[in-house]
């Protein structure tokens, strides 16, 4: 086997997961589904985490569609911790509303393999692929709750609106092919094709901001986010962005359209004042998360501009972990339906759930930026590497509007430990047993773990390349 094909291992491993949580369903007793299946979606992926033993970085790419570099193995094993925190959220609250049916964690594992795709992607066509293997799993993750309102309307927003950018990036993809007479990133343009050339990269890359959630098209992410449970809120606000900003950075740096950089400049400015300002407002958690989605996409696209990806992805890296690992702790204390979620609901949970309660509370800091971990590092990183390109001003602007945000994590993290009445909440969470709870605290004590290491190892990220 060649070294290109073995980079494909991990991504087959999980996909050989995904076939197995779905084939075997309909075999596994309705009572058993959640005891089961959760421990063969997460085997798969520690078994995909321990094949990057093989990989082999910057091999050849294989038929020019993937790569596998430094920066993009970190991504991979990054989604892969992102994806076992949601299947660990899923199953604390699947099992609490007794859910029936299994097929939400092949679900999750075949998104997965869609961000593990895009992730190594250096080509439309499988980078196409992957958004699209990503995005219909997940339609089906956020509709969980068939008969929820809420959920319905978020299903159908994002299926509609992920829909219309499907067209969107198709269509950047058919000029970009018309300018170059090639899919893969980079192609050589043709000459007196260069504007054809430039729409096409700009319709590809608001097609990927729409999968970040960047605004202008940031529309639909409050909506859908509180839509859907708690635990497909922290996979999405993860595994995807993930997917989509690495797709994003590859495209950018490989398309060398300078002329674009004002274009990007506003959707960060944009980005960064729309989401800090308005998640100061909000009480839901899951909105909360929605808006710091928005608001860390503008910081990203500042490292994007400064063509720093060491920095953008080092950022990119721990605001996933945190995002992801906060929701998968309060998804363990949300209640039946995610009815307990906001900041008033919340109060005092941290201290009937110790371990989920103080992971939440590293993870939401690291969002904040707040020293020792890694979010602290990696927003100086990203700071520098923008006043180093020259965007003093710009850089100035992010820090400003960071501290801001400062205010609506801490609200959350508060709340978690806060003195609360004493309430009966505790009667339907009895019912479950400790091993419901395992694979959950499993995930975010790594992941605790890992914001904290992180912060020490930032060298990992120091490449220039991608």
């Amino acid at each position: 086997m060649s070294a290109s094909f073995v980079n494909l291992l991990p991504m087959a491993i999980v996909a050989f997961g995904a076939m197995v949580c779905i084939a075997t369903e309909p075999f596994v007793a309705d009572k058993n589904k959640q005891k089961v299946l959760p421990w063969v979606a997460s085997a798969f992926l520690v078994f995909s985490a321990i094949s990057f033993v093989f990989v082999k970085v910057d091999a050849a790419p294989l038929f020019g569609f993937f790569e596998m570099g430094a920066l993009r193995m970190v991504l991979s094993l990054a989604v892969l911790l992102c994806a076992f925190l949601g299947i660990g959220g899923l199953q604390v609250t699947l099992a609490r509303e007794k859910y029936p049916a299994g097929e939400p964690y092949g679900l999750a594992l075949l998104a997965t393999v869609g961000v593990l795709i895009m992730v190594q992607s250096v080509d439309f066509i499988p980078l196409f692929v992957g958004m699209e293997l990503a995005a219909y799993p997940i339609y089906g993750l956020v509709g969980l709750r068939r008969k929820d309102r809420n959920a319905n309307e978020a299903t159908f927003k994002y299926f509609v609106t992920g829909a219309v950018f499907s067209v969107v990036f198709l269509y950047g993809m058919s000029l970009i092919y018309g300018a170059t007479g090639t899919t893969h990133f980079g192609g050589k343009v043709l000459a007196g094709r260069e504007l054809l050339y430039s729409a096409g990269v700009l319709l590809s890359s608001f097609a990927l901001l729409f999968k970040a959630g960047a605004a202008p098209i940031h529309f639909w992410v409050a909506d859908v986010y509180s839509g859907a449970s708690v635990a497909v809120t922290g996979f999405m606000a993860a595994v995807v962005k993930v997917g989509a900003l690495a797709a994003l950075g590859a495209l950018w740096m490989r398309s060398g359209v300078e002329k674009l950089a004002p274009v990007m400049i506003v959707v960060a400015i944009l980005s960064i004042v729309i989401g800090s300002l308005s998640g100061i407002a909000q009480k839901s958690i899951r909105r909360i998360i929605a808006f710091s989605a928005v608001m860390n996409a503008g910081f990203m696209v500042l490292g994007l501009v400064s063509k720093d990806l060491s920095a953008m992805y080092y950022f990119l890296v721990t605001y996933a972990l945190g995002s992801a690992g906060a929701l998968a702790a309060i998804s363990a204390f949300s209640g039946k339906n995610d009815e307990k979620e906001n900041l008033d609901d919340i109060r005092g949970q941290g201290r009937r759930r110790p371990l989920e309660g103080i992971a939440a509370v590293v993870c939401l800091a690291s969002l904040a930026g707040l020293p020792p971990l890694s979010g602290f590092l990696a927003k100086f990183v990203l700071f520098s590497g923008v006043v180093s390109s020259g965007f003093v001003a710009l850089a100035a602007f992010g820090f400003v509007f960071s501290i801001v945000a400062i205010y609506y994590y801490l609200r959350v993290a508060i709340s978690i430990f806060a003195p609360a009445e004493k309430t009966d909440d505790a009667k339907n969470e009895s019912a479950l047993s400790s091993s419901t709870y395992f694979l959950l605290r499993l995930g975010v004590t790594v992941t605790s773990i890992a914001l904290v290491c992180l912060a020490l190892m930032p060298i990992l990220f120091q490449v220039k390349t991608f």
